[in-house]
């Protein structure tokens, strides 16, 4: 396999020269040669954004350092924005080696200002309304930092097949880290994705409407979802997260995450979302910690089934800021997205062998009942904690997106295992209990509507 070294081409690792031409002459000589090795020397060399093709390996040598530029103008793709490379309608792509890409995420946020939301905490039934304590606070110590304007989706594969990524370390993503927008064939393994928890919307690995793929072995922290599994079609006007996505059909299905370690101020693992449903998706051996939610299956704008959860552990809490979860191990939603929107269903869940710990309750909730059936729980244990942040953060249910603006935050949830309009749900040696602290305690099972 013919190589290609990017200092061939002119690049320069003293981190301040703008290496973006070297480095895509480099990419087009491995294309135009019909593939081979476009090679990263030891060095930090900064770029902007580049351009993959098929049959194209990227190997990122150790002590080599691929590094974002701060400049937006050097991540322009047509009307898009990618925050370090792309590649569209390729096959036979490989990301590899010891080194580091760095999307240089600080430049990006404005440290220490807090990114607030929309919701009224005031107006809603919260915990702490009931109990006329204030809801949140403005600490800043756990995020989301308010983001400057920034680029898009760090790594972005559409419209691509046979993909592997391995061994590299990926940071400072000040948008998705990787996203795969309707591609097939997909392997990451042994990746570290070492992002910052107090930064916003930088999602580990993001798979929109995708067949086929398997992540294995990977380290991810990450202030946003450390695995996505969506259905998106369309970006919704994000220039940020747009390229790739528009006009996609079909089913994100055949997924398997396995024994990956997990830390995310959202949901370590997501399933569900966007406008494509989303099926067969399989979870094994999972660490996941110290985490705003564990695992969250949410049936917004389309259904999800067929998911299967198994021998993982899951230990959650709450955090300051205003980061969508509230401390639950395991979440599961279907509520209607918007009023003229129908209610979408999640159906077929097998959840097995799963030892959890956290601040909140598992929590399953369907809007109408029957939108969750078909739900088996089978040597699943939750113990609750009363944590230092319950009287700020505490005490509630939390369904945002919802149509439903009452539904965003709502007082609720203070139950080991907590399950309204569930159909056929089914518990076997399963344990539910809480430690000296969690007082509040109402009961070891909360069920309304379920059958």
């Amino acid at each position: 396999m013919k190589i290609f070294p990017i200092i061939d081409f002119g690049a320069v690792p003293d981190g301040t020269t703008i290496n973006t031409p070297a480095i895509q002459a480099a990419a087009n000589a491995c294309r135009d040669a019909g593939g081979g090795v476009v090679l990263v020397p030891p060095g930090t060399f900064l770029t902007g954004t580049f351009e993959l093709f098929s049959h194209t390996t990227l190997q990122v040598e150790a002590g080599a350092r691929l590094l974002a530029s701060a400049d937006l103008n050097d991540h322009l793709v047509g009307e898009c924005s990618v925050g370090l490379l792309y590649a569209q309608d390729a096959e036979g792509i490989t990301l590899t080696g010891e080194g580091i890409l760095d999307g240089n995420g600080a430049a990006h946020f404005h440290e220490g200002e807090l990114h607030g939301g929309n919701d009224d905490y005031s107006a809603l039934d919260t915990w702490q309304r009931r109990n006329t304590l204030p809801h949140g606070t403005n600490d800043a110590i756990h995020g989301p930092f308010r983001p400057k304007a920034r680029p898009g989706n760090m790594i972005v594969l559409a419209r691509c097949r046979d993909v592997r990524m391995e061994k590299l370390t990926i940071t400072g993503a000040s948008y998705w880290t990787i996203h795969c927008a309707d591609s097939e064939n997909l392997v990451f393994e042994g990746l570290n994705i070492a992002n910052d928890l107090r930064h916003p919307n930088n999602d580990g690995i993001h798979l929109t409407t995708c067949r086929h793929a398997a992540i294995r072995h990977c380290r991810i922290v990450s202030g946003d979802d450390c695995v996505a599994i969506t259905g998106f079609r369309n970006h919704g006007g994000e220039r940020e997260i747009g390229f790739g996505l528009s006009g996609i059909e079909g089913v994100g299905e055949d997924i398997e995450v396995s024994d990956c370690i997990l830390t995310s101020r959202s949901s370590a693992i997501r399933i569900g979302y966007g406008e494509n449903p989303v099926r067969n998706i399989r979870l094994k051996r999972l660490d996941i910690r110290e985490s705003n939610r564990g695992i969250g299956i949410y049936a917004r704008q389309a259904a999800v089934e067929e998911v299967s959860v198994e021998d993982c552990t899951i230990q959650t809490r709450l955090f300051h800021g205003n980061w969508w979860g509230r401390g639950e191990p395991i979440h599961v939603s279907a509520v209607r997205f918007g009023h003229d929107l129908p209610l979408f269903h999640i159906r077929n869940l097998t959840f097995r062998d799963i030892r959890a710990e956290g601040e909140n309750g598992m929590l399953f909730f369907a809007e109408e009942p029957g939108a969750i059936e078909y739900v088996r729980l089978i040597r699943v244990s939750n113990t609750l904690h009363r944590g230092a942040l319950h009287e700020q953060w505490g005490g509630n249910v939390e369904l945002r997106p919802v149509a439903n603006p009452d539904w965003s935050i709502m007082a609720g949830g203070n139950a080991p295992l907590w399950a309204v309009g569930v159909k056929d749900l089914h518990c076997e040696d399963c344990t539910w209990q809480a430690d000296e602290d969690a007082a509040f305690l109402a009961e070891p099972f909360h069920a309304e509507r379920v059958g």
